[in-house]
């Protein structure tokens, strides 16, 4: 029977009383410096909401406690370090200014790309160059003769004529270079007002609203009037403007064959179908397209396209940036050149860029139309900056 080492046993106990006995300070100092830090935690106002959450937190996972105090803890030392300091300093290589201006004079750029070749430097050499202000038959500066350009949005030939000149001299002089400021403000003045009205008298609608650049005109005007769970049946060929407009409205889209009213016919019908299907309710619904299409110069049946939006119960945003101007006896469009009332169009759209050779666009329509973009539309409220050619034009 082997023997028990009791006098062992009890030299292992007097060592870890001995060692109790000795810690027993410190872990009292401890316990006193946890209390008064949970005192004065309590005082900080939302600290109930913050134990509480702590407790919950380490009592259903602990480890998501571990390892929110590991992030706390990066957080902490990354604020705290230093972010101008150098780590490659030492390892830079310090030159004398001597060593420095001989690298710098021996140093030779590259050319920031290849050279032309002969047949490049052929080709640019043949593009004619204008001599003199832009106008329907500019002088080509290496024969000196005029020719005709086609390569110009200056349909009318308004670009350059002495008179538009005379009459924006005098405008710039009365009434300086812009407004500089919105409409509901203070950017609108008699002149504005006055163009606004003729544009309106000029197409045949009750009103017009003007805007500062042409671009935004018509991606403006879409999304005033289209919001989300609308319905957009759009040409697959509409311009980049028109594209960011459709965007920005978050509607639902659907795309027709590019000038294909055949298309658009069976959009409309499939879009009606699959609404009785859903058993949806009614919503505004739009078609949307341009007069003459910036991408291939095509030109849209508008008496037809009216036919489908009456017939489908659509609303029609027609962009004439192009045709305004351009098309029709006295430059009035598509309006004019199918002999349809611009009241059949609910938002015709044109530009005073294009048409006119001066800045912006405008939306022409009922009067409830323009009121709803004036009030409601923020990005119609950009009317700073104009060219006053376009007033001195339409003051005639």
């Amino acid at each position: 029977m082997s023997s028990i080492p009791v006098p062992s046993i009890e030299l292992t106990t007097r060592n870890a009383a001995t060692g109790n006995a000795s810690l027993e300070p410190l872990l009292t100092w401890l316990t006193l410096m946890l209390a008064q830090l949970e005192r004065t935690f309590s005082k900080v106002p939302g600290s109930a909401v913050i134990a509480r959450y702590v407790r919950s937190s380490h009592q259903d996972d602990p480890g998501r406690t571990v390892l929110e105090l590991i992030l706390i803890a990066f957080a902490v030392r990354t604020l705290m370090q230093s972010r101008s300091r150098d780590k490659s300093e030492g390892k830079l290589i310090k030159f004398s200014e001597k060593e420095i201006d001989e690298l710098v004079e021996e140093w030779t750029p590259e050319p920031l790309c290849a050279p032309l070749t002969e047949w490049e430097q052929r080709d640019l050499t043949s593009v004619p160059v204008i001599a003199g202000p832009n106008g329907p038959k500019p002088k080509i500066l290496s024969t000196g003769k005029a020719a005709v350009n086609l390569a110009s949005y200056n349909f009318a030939g308004l670009a350059g004529n002495e008179h538009i000149k005379e009459r924006a001299i005098e405008t710039l002089r009365k009434y300086g270079l812009g407004s500089c400021g919105p409409p509901g403000f203070y950017g609108t003045v008699d002149v504005h007002l006055e163009l606004e009205r003729d544009i309106a008298d000029f197409l045949g609608t009750e009103s017009a609203i003007l805007y500062s650049q042409g671009f935004i005109t018509i991606s403006s005007v879409i999304p005033a009037f289209c919001k989300r769970g609308d319905v957009i049946v759009a040409d697959r060929a509409v311009n980049f403007a028109i594209q960011k407009g459709i965007q920005i409205s978050r509607s639902t889209v659907r795309w027709y064959d590019h000038n294909d009213l055949k298309s658009l016919e069976d959009v409309l019908v499939s879009v009606e179908k699959d609404r009785r299907k859903r058993g949806a309710p009614v919503t505004r619904r739009f078609i949307i397209t341009e007069g003459i299409f910036e991408r291939d110069g095509e030109i849209v049946d508008l008496p037809k396209l009216i036919e489908l939006k009456h017939k489908y119960k659509y609303r029609l945003i027609l962009d004439e940036s192009i045709s305004f101007g351009s098309v029709g006896r006295t430059g009035r469009g598509l309006t004019e050149l199918y002999n349809v009332p611009a009241s059949q169009v609910d938002m015709l759209i044109g530009s005073v860029a294009n048409g006119l050779c001066s800045a912006g666009g405008f939306c022409a329509g009922s009067t409830i139309v323009t009121e709803h973009q004036v009030r409601l539309l923020p990005a119609s409220w950009l009317t700073s900056g104009y060219v006053l050619q376009q007033i001195s034009f339409f003051a005639d």
